[in-house]
């Protein structure tokens, strides 16, 4: 008899999501590497000039893109609830509510 406990493969994940969540990540980092493209004066917005509002757009921009990646990946990886000791994946047939402690103590 096996001493490992009964353990359930996770489902498995979703690679295309997992890219695009990828790709989301990327677009600041690149963007922001290239500064050569926003490095200059004009146009300028509110008198501050177009370097500095830039960045400061991207902020913005970069949370959205941050917790739109962390949406997909939500999407991309299904979840399988736990043992309340969080040592297996839990039973889908252990509906009557009892605690996995419990369980090996009967």
């Amino acid at each position: 008899m096996s001493t490992t406990p009964h353990r359930h493969e996770a489902p498995p994940a979703n690679k295309g999501l997992l890219a695009l969540a990828g790709v989301l990540l990327a677009i600041p980092v690149v963007a922001l590497m290239l500064v050569g493209t926003y490095a200059r004066d004009e146009p300028r917005l509110l008198g501050f000039p177009f370097f500095i509002w830039y960045q400061f757009l991207w902020v913005v921009l970069c949370s959205a893109l941050t917790y739109s990646a962390y949406r997909i990946v939500l999407k991309a990886r299904p979840h399988v609830p736990m043992t309340r000791t969080g040592d297996a994946f839990g039973d889908d047939d252990d509906t009557d509510g009892t605690d996995a402690r419990e369980a090996g103590t009967r």
